[in-house]
């Protein structure tokens, strides 16, 4: 049986490419990066992400397929679970492949119908009593002042959404901690 060839991740360094640093550094907000340069990049990310972050052997040949394949290690991958990508920050390549085989294991076997209502579930979608999924109005559909008492109501919503996430991290709490927050004005609600 022949011995798999042990990878290198420097094999994905363009061969003879040297970035040119003094020009990223003199301007990098205005430097243009060439195909051979974002290779680099994303073969230097890989590189660092690999030590960084702990993963299985499956995963880490996967990551590798990608970043070989052109893309960035932070950059999410097509998935059949259109939900994974509701999140913010928008996931990496890594959590979009846990992701798809967190959710292929937990909705394996189940019908169309149990499958739509788990994921509906995961990402916290719900339907009213009449078991009708809820339809939000279109707020340039409504008058002026209940479009804008709406916007004002979900940028509230969202302030302390993310002051509440920032401080603890914790999603399931966070929720509850709007709600009872929400009758409290944010900074310079009053300019909205």
């Amino acid at each position: 049986m022949a011995k798999k060839k042990k990878f290198d991740i420097h094999a994905l360094y363009p061969a003879g490419h040297h970035f040119d640093w003094e020009s990223f550094e003199t301007d990098s907000e205005h430097y243009e990066f060439s195909q051979d340069d974002i290779v680099y990049w994303n073969a230097m990310e890989l590189e660092k992400y690999e030590l960084e972050t702990p993963m299985t052997p499956y995963e880490k040949r996967a990551l590798r397929r990608w970043v070989a394949s052109g893309h960035s290690a932070m950059e999410p991958p097509p998935s059949k679970y259109g939900c994974i990508y509701s999140s913010y920050p928008v996931p990496d390549f890594l959590e979009v492949y846990r992701t798809d085989k967190e959710l292929d294991a937990a909705t394996k076997g189940m019908s169309e119908e149990q499958r739509t209502a788990y994921l509906k579930e995961y990402i916290g979608q719900t339907d009213d009593e009449s078991g009708e999924q809820k339809t939000h109005e279109p707020l340039h559909s409504q008058p002026l002042e209940e479009a804008e008492e709406k916007i004002r109501l979900l940028q509230r919503q969202l302030h302390y959404l993310w002051m509440y996430v920032a401080q603890e991290g914790d999603w399931e709490e966070a929720d509850r901690f709007v709600k009872e927050h929400m009758e409290e004005p944010v900074p310079f609600e009053d300019r909205w």
